[in-house]
């Protein structure tokens, strides 16, 4: 295994796989780490990490289509319940900005985030997801779900006051193509939500042996059903800004419930003291394990 390992590429040398980081086409990349023919390389220029060579669109959306195989009750532990301390804190902050409106929830899994926190009193909601297991349930919450993409949705321009992307911008292959369609779909005044789990975070919990132990990951670290790129504040407030958002916050946030007890109090311990930290720092500390960014069109 080789393990950080500077490789600068020279543009003539370039393959198919290797034109340098897919975000800012930065050339100097550090290899973290490498498993059965993948590998997982961070941008020296804007911070982020990415897994090499990525896998082809169709691979992408077989993934999200085997979520089919799970039961109604791992669905709901796995995008509901579990997820809930974090997702309330997101819909918490969305609101106190916006009181009332149009807000997508692209990657809106069963529908839980929108449903739960948005009530239809004020807010017209709708989805975009590509499981067709985890679509059909949050039409069942009443959810105007679009199964597929969100380019074949097809919305009007300036549509919507809030897009909300939870948990899932890392899944998208090529992400300049997604915060185009984002820009076109939002009013001028429009707010960009994201929701990501910090990238130094989770590649340590699936990498170290002691981050496997406590956060109880089996699998290795590249898979194919892997995020495809890890993010952290400076990676994502500089690709956002590179394609026309401005970033007006970036805040840690909780991690998700852990089914264990003992794992899920590890949990709660890190987050309280990444909180606390990031308080008390005025902003400096920023350990994770996940945080909110919020923009606006520029």
């Amino acid at each position: 295994m080789q393990k950080n390992v500077v490789c600068v590429l020279p543009t003539n040398l370039c393959g198919a796989e290797e034109r340098g980081c897919p975000l800012c086409s930065g050339l100097k990349l550090k290899t973290l780490s490498e498993h059965n023919g993948k590998q997982l390389r961070r941008c020296v220029h804007c911070g982020a990490s990415f897994v090499l060579p990525q896998p082809e669109p169709s691979a992408i959306t077989a993934h999200f289509e085997g979520s089919q195989t799970l039961c109604e009750a791992d669905l709901d532990t796995k995008f509901e319940r579990n997820r809930e301390p974090v997702l309330a804190r997101v819909a918490d902050f969305i609101q106190k900005r916006k009181r009332e409106g149009f807000i997508l929830d692209v990657g809106c899994a069963t529908g839980f985030f929108l449903a739960r926190f948005f009530p239809k009193t004020k807010w017209q909601v709708w989805g975009i997801e590509l499981s067709r297991q985890a679509a059909g349930k949050a039409v069942r919450k009443g959810i105007r779900v679009h199964q597929g993409n969100i380019y074949e949705a097809n919305f009007p321009d300036g549509f919507f006051d809030v897009v909300s992307v939870i948990d899932t911008f890392y899944y998208f292959l090529k992400p300049q193509l997604e915060l185009a369609e984002f820009r076109r779909v939002l009013k001028p005044d429009g707010m960009l939500v994201l929701e990501l789990p910090l990238g130094a975070s989770r590649v340590w919990r699936t990498s170290n042996q002691l981050g496997k132990l406590l956060s109880g990951v089996h699998r290795q670290l590249i898979e194919s059903s892997d995020h495809l790129f890890y993010y952290n504040p400076k990676s994502i407030r500089f690709f956002l800004e590179k394609y026309g958002f401005k970033v007006q916050t970036i805040l840690p946030l909780p991690g998700n419930r852990q089914e264990h007890f003992v794992r899920n109090l590890i949990y709660r311990v890190y987050s309280f003291v990444s909180l606390g930290l990031h308080s008390v720092s005025r902003s400096n500390v920023f350990l994770g394990p996940r945080f909110l960014v919020v923009a606006y069109k520029s």
